[in-house]
């Protein structure tokens, strides 16, 4: 016969499985980010002795990825293009991944296109006050599509397999229609994305430094 204390104990039990259960893709999201900042972070000291156009790119990624775990995970969270979230993650897009092409193309040779892409994407963030959020958010669009077609043309033009297989990353985890046919249930879209980033950026990474390594 089951005593009282038994089905107390077993739904105290049942109780902590469905708390855990529930809490399970918020700590997963909280896990995808904290992957994302540390691989971010790895790979910007790594390439900070071989360029560190790319390191400053890696970095602002990695502290975007950290400020979301603040301001939207542990803290209250907060909506808005003004947000310090939105502005982070708006900031590492248009101005972090015109760094990391800065980078691809600089060693080559091309630098009137390295220039042009970093001057572009420092002259729209010093008017990012004058643009709405609906257009902040097609500059963001238009300038990962681009970042991520301009590093897809020169890793395949110099052979670079990691540079082709980031930038696959990249447009992957860039474009919503693989967010919504990614999205499983207890796996928000978000953490999939991140972790898709993370790969992303350890293979660009690693693009960077075969590059350089085998111009010098």
């Amino acid at each position: 016969m089951i005593s009282v204390s038994d089905l107390s104990s077993l739904y105290v039990q049942q109780s902590l499985l469905s708390t855990l259960l529930m809490g399970a893709p918020e700590l997963g999201l909280v896990a995808s980010h904290l992957s994302l900042s540390a691989v971010c972070l790895y790979s910007a000291v790594r390439t900070l002795q071989v360029h560190r156009g790319a390191s400053a790119g890696f970095l602002l990624h990695a502290a975007a990825s950290a400020i979301a775990i603040g301001c939207d995970l542990l803290w209250e969270e907060t909506e808005g293009p003004s947000s310090l979230h939105s502005s982070s993650l708006w900031v590492a897009g248009i101005i972090g991944l015109p760094l990391l092409v800065f980078s691809f193309f600089w060693p080559n040779g091309d630098h009137l296109t390295a220039n042009l892409v970093l001057g572009s994407a420092l002259l729209l963030a010093t008017f990012s006050g004058y643009l709405s959020q609906e257009a902040q958010m097609v500059a963001s669009y238009f300038t990962r599509a681009g970042a991520t077609l301009a590093i897809l043309m020169i890793s395949v033009f110099t052979g670079n397999s990691y540079g082709v297989l980031g930038s696959l990353a990249l447009a992957a985890a860039s474009f919503p229609f693989f967010l919504n046919a990614a999205e499983i249930p207890h796996f928000p879209a978000e953490m999939i994305r991140n972790c898709v980033y993370s790969v992303s950026f350890l293979m660009l990474h690693m693009a960077l430094r075969t590059q350089i390594s085998d111009e010098s």
